[in-house]
């Protein structure tokens, strides 16, 4: 039973993750495929031997594709809605007479004239895309790197897909290529957008913002390079996270959203570029601003949201200088989500065992 009960996990999660967006382009028009859900489920219940076997999973009998309103709540049942407002998977592993690999054998139950015995383990996994904070992993997650982007820009170049598409991602090799792959990227470089208010000119669609209470030169490059701690985030908002979504009042729970004042400058600084360049083909998290304050290093960056992206190209140096980033859905465990956070098309999220 517990290495059924393994199997079970491990393809729930495995075919919750086919619920996920396409890691190849997070902006395709979402369409799951049951067929692509089930064939992942059995996959790796094939992979996790039960008594040195793999066990062999009915699609119709064993997998449910459904959604949970409530996912931590045990009473929530699974339901049934169209496959893409899906947002769980249930596999049942058995070892039973309806299915090819049978029941399990009994070493003393023949004693008692029973030779074998069915056996099954249930696991539901699901993916929550309500996205309320971000709160640094100790080991594993993915770094936030103090850089906000103009949320206007994002949106204009990514949401809207008006970005170039001059790099891709080959995770084969690790690594980036000049070529098109059908994904925009934003390019981020200090120049400035164009006047925030009649009388200041703003400060561009870049910011790198100073979090935690060393604002030096060393405490941005040591951000950089293994993302903000939980103690900077606890300098900025009290917490060891930033939190997006707050709870509000209770019955029924509401939530607002969480904003913050960030001091920053919108310039890149060439000491950072080894520093940026080692994160060429990784993926990081960064933030969206609405709108900026002052100038120089009197720039104060009003921090709306989080995204994840792949860093493609750093050039810190000439007149060119860029600083390219193509968005990624990401799930990872340093996101937190809540069920009064609005749902963020599943860019962003959790997936997670919940039965």
């Amino acid at each position: 039973r517990t290495e059924l009960q393994r199997t079970a996990d491990a393809a729930a999660m495995a075919g919750v993750q086919a619920l996920a967006r396409s890691s190849d382009n997070p902006l395709d028009p979402y369409s799951p495929s049951a067929q692509t859900i089930c064939s992942q489920v059995g996959v790796y219940a094939g992979l996790n031997a039960v008594l040195g076997e793999g066990i062999i999973i009915d699609p119709d009998a064993d997998v449910r594709i459904g959604y949970l309103s409530n996912p931590h709540d045990l009473s929530t049942t699974l339901q049934t809605v169209p496959l893409e407002n899906c947002n769980a998977v249930q596999v049942i592993a058995r070892r039973s007479s309806s299915n090819l690999n049978g029941e399990v054998g009994l070493l003393f139950g023949s004693l008692f004239g029973i030779d074998s015995s069915a056996v099954g383990a249930s696991a539901t996994a699901v993916l929550d895309d309500r996205f309320s904070a971000y709160a640094p992993a100790p080991i594993g997650g993915t770094p936030a790197i103090p850089i906000a982007v103009d949320s206007g820009f994002w949106k204009d170049q990514i949401v809207d897909g008006n970005g170039p598409d001059l790099y891709s991602f080959d995770p084969n090799s690790d690594t980036v290529q000049q070529s098109v792959d059908g994904v925009p990227e934003i390019t981020l470089f200090p120049k400035k957008l164009g006047p925030s208010t009649e009388t200041d000119e703003g400060a561009g669609n870049f910011g790198l913002l100073q979090v935690g209470p060393d604002s030096g030169a060393s405490a941005v490059s040591e951000q950089i390079e293994n993302g903000i701690s939980a103690e900077d985030f606890i300098d900025l908002t009290g917490e060891p996270m930033i939190e997006f979504y707050s709870e509000a009042s209770e019955g029924p729970v509401t939530y607002n959203s969480v904003s913050y004042d960030v001091l920053g400058e919108p310039g890149l600084k060439t000491s950072l570029k080894s520093v940026l360049q080692a994160h060429i083909g990784k993926v990081v998290g960064f933030f969206l601003y609405d709108t900026v304050a002052e100038e120089g290093a009197n720039a104060v960056f009003h921090i709306t949201g989080m995204r994840f992206g792949r860093v493609m190209e750093v050039d810190l140096t000439g007149s060119d200088k860029v600083f390219v980033i193509q968005p990624v859905s990401y799930y990872g465990q340093d996101i937190l989500t809540s069920p009064g956070a609005p749902s963020t098309d599943r860019l962003i999220g959790t997936l997670q065992l919940v039965r």
